[in-house]
């Protein structure tokens, strides 16, 4: 067993153990596997937010682009950090205040309460694609990384891995996931830290790469400038209506918890975001016949078995990170927003076993999805453009009485869909599906709401009395 492969076998043994200690604790009811029953501190909400942001498909697929076409590649999580910021000022509240009144503990439920059913079963169907994207490109990255160093079939890794997710899932829930995922952010900083320190001094430094990699190579707009901001953008808004944040926020012990882990981690993924990209771009000059996926592990490795095996673990704490927590938002969502609406009089245990057992489902099929897809990052960025459409919704909602539910649910549901079919048509005309979808939404929205006989709708007299009961509540707990 050569030394990166044993590396990589310890940290892994080594987090689900950890995962199994804090499940010794117990998740006895469905609100503490799925949100930790609100106890979370903010040391906990940093790496739980930069799971999502640092998956492992993202990490390799930066170094990649890193390699192919240079610093532009960190658009992606600099988007997510611009998301997260913008989720703390607009939205943090609205889904505080909601969950405080109406007890929502899922994305979709919250836009029950501020639309309606309908718009409800738009936002469910939205969260299913984008979190099973997200986990459908782990399995597959973790046995590309895996395959090499063991010779064995990847398409019989990475079924064994996503059954090893599926397990630490289960045994972990929310808490577990959270708790683990520190010791993740740790490892994947140390080890691409390592890594591109290491990288620089092989290619010759900053200086080596400004000299002899061509001009585009650090323009951050590439291809061009609107397919960037589409893609920051897009991803940014997109967070006004991401699970994880919503998650995490119902998990908070408190909404300073919430701020301060939401703020920290858009700080520390910023600089992170580069990391992957200079060694991309270091490997142009070193390994200039090298293949892209594989980039990030061949510079690595060049730099000795230790440095290999450091950078394997943090590949594999960005994978770990972020598949469980894909698989356990979905399944709240699921559980929240089909099975608690089909069978109302379910029980706490039968709700906590249908979880798990969405839990299961999901992972199997993901994984499949994952194996016969062609390009499965690419189908995720664009889920994130598609869940924009609602971010605009919920935004403007909260600014406008004035918007209905029939507003709301036609602006989603439309705009959703040009994003999905603008996107597998391949983004006719180089136009990115953010820009067509937001016109649509946005005319619509517009339209539909001046329309209206009704100057304030249903749905934000209930978001305002929700509002206001929360901070009737801050008042009298700060002079308590």
């Amino acid at each position: 067993m050569n030394l990166p492969f044993a590396m990589l076998i310890a940290y892994i043994v080594i987090t689900v153990a950890i995962s199994v200690i804090v499940a010794a604790r117990g998740s006895s009811s469905s609100r503490q596997f799925l949100t930790a029953q609100g106890n979370l501190a903010w040391f906990m909400i940093i790496p739980l937010l930069f799971a999502e942001m640092m998956a492992g498909a993202a990490t390799i697929g930066k170094a990649a682009t890193g390699f192919t076409t240079g610093l532009s590649a960190v658009w992606v999580n600099w988007g997510m950090s611009i998301g997260m910021i913008a989720f703390i000022v607009f939205a943090a509240r609205f889904y505080r205040a909601m969950h405080r009144t109406y007890d929502i503990l899922s994305v979709p439920e919250a836009f029950k309460f501020m639309f309606d059913d309908r718009c409800r079963a738009v936002m469910l169907v939205i969260v299913v694609v984008t979190y099973c994207f997200l986990y459908s490109s782990q399995p597959v990255s973790a046995a590309a990384l895996i395959a090499p160093m063991t010779g064995l079939d990847s398409t019989l890794l990475a079924w064994i891995v996503s059954a090893l997710f599926i397990l630490v899932t289960l045994l972990g829930g929310m808490k577990g996931l959270a708790v683990m995922n520190i010791v993740h952010m740790v490892v994947m900083y140390a080890g691409l830290i390592a890594a591109t320190s290491g990288s620089l001094d092989m290619a010759g430094g900053l200086s080596a790469l400004r000299e002899q990699l061509p001009a585009s190579y650090f323009d951050l707009f590439q291809p061009d400038v609107w397919s960037s901001l589409a893609n920051a953008i897009g991803i940014g808004i997109s967070f006004l209506a991401a699970a994880t944040m919503v998650t995490a926020t119902i998990s908070a012990r408190s909404a300073r918890d919430m701020s301060i882990g939401a703020w920290g981690a858009a700080a520390i993924v910023i600089p992170f975001a580069t990391l992957p990209a200079i060694i991309g771009m270091c490997g142009v000059l070193v390994m200039p016949d090298a293949e892209p996926n594989s980039i990030l592990f061949a510079m690595s490795n060049a730099q000795g078995p230790a440095v290999a095996g450091v950078v394997s673990m943090a590949i594999a704490a960005a994978i770990w990170s972020s598949a469980p927590a894909a698989l356990l938002f979905v399944s709240n969502t699921l559980t929240q927003d089909f099975y608690a609406v089909v069978r109302p009089r379910s029980t706490d245990r039968q709700r906590l076993a249908f979880s798990r057992v969405m839990v299961v489902v999901l992972g199997i099929a993901s994984t499949w999805l994952g194996l016969n897809a062609s390009s499965i990052l690419g189908q995720l960025y664009a889920a994130f453009q598609i869940r924009s459409v609602v971010g605009i919704v919920l935004l403007v909602a909260m600014v406008w009485p004035r918007v209905s539910s029939a507003a709301a649910f036609w602006s989603m549901l439309g705009g959703g869909a040009i994003a999905a079919i603008w996107h597998f048509a391949g983004n006719p005309w180089g136009v990115e599906p953010l820009w067509p979808a937001c016109g649509f939404t946005i005319a619509v929205l517009a339209v539909m709401t001046l329309a209206s006989k009704e100057r304030v709708s249903e749905g934000y007299l209930r978001y305002r009395a929700a509002r206001d009961e929360l901070a009737k509540a801050e008042g009298r707990a700060a002079r308590e």
